[in-house]
């Protein structure tokens, strides 16, 4: 009699992220100067990220989650227009056994940090195919937009209460 080892057991239980879809929601990209910023032998612009972090409950275990991106790129001396990217990327993620109270932060962390390296390949070829260099974004720290969006609503429902 032999003892034959089994392959190890998915254990069902264990908590998971499993993303079903993910979409380009909007996207847009304007070059107002071109061909002038491209030809004229514009400086490297300043560049201004914006990124907002949006979530809705699909059902009980699933979210659509979104990351917004808005780039935009000036001349530095007199702040003329480069291009905008207005980007907002989703993804529908189902969790798995993770308890309720922690599905907002795992949306709201989790899943744009799961999301974060397709923005950053759509951003660098919308960059490049609008006639500049591609624009990689550097790594962005979910936790601390998490954070501070928590301390922003946490202000705002104080001063509701200081107000009442």
């Amino acid at each position: 009699m032999t003892n034959t080892p089994q392959a190890p057991q998915a254990n069902d239980a264990a908590p998971g992220i499993q993303i079903v879809a993910q979409y380009i929601k909007d996207l847009s990209f304007e070059n107002p100067n071109a061909p002038e910023s491209l030809v004229s032998g514009w400086p490297q612009p300043d560049t201004n990220v914006q990124i907002s972090l949006r979530h809705q409950q699909v059902r009980e275990d699933a979210y659509e989650c979104n990351v917004h991106f808005r780039i935009e790129a000036k001349k530095k001396d007199d702040g003329k227009v480069c291009f905008i990217i207005d980007l907002a990327y989703g993804a529908l993620a189902i969790l798995k056994n993770i308890p309720k109270e922690n599905h907002q932060p795992v949306v709201m962390v989790e899943v744009p940090k799961l999301l974060f390296p397709f923005v950053r390949e759509i951003v660098a070829s919308m960059t490049s195919k609008g006639g500049y260099p591609p624009l990689y974004l550097t790594p962005i720290s979910f936790e601390t937009i998490y954070v501070n969006e928590v301390k922003r609503l946490q202000a705002e429902k104080d001063k509701k209460s200081a107000a009442n």
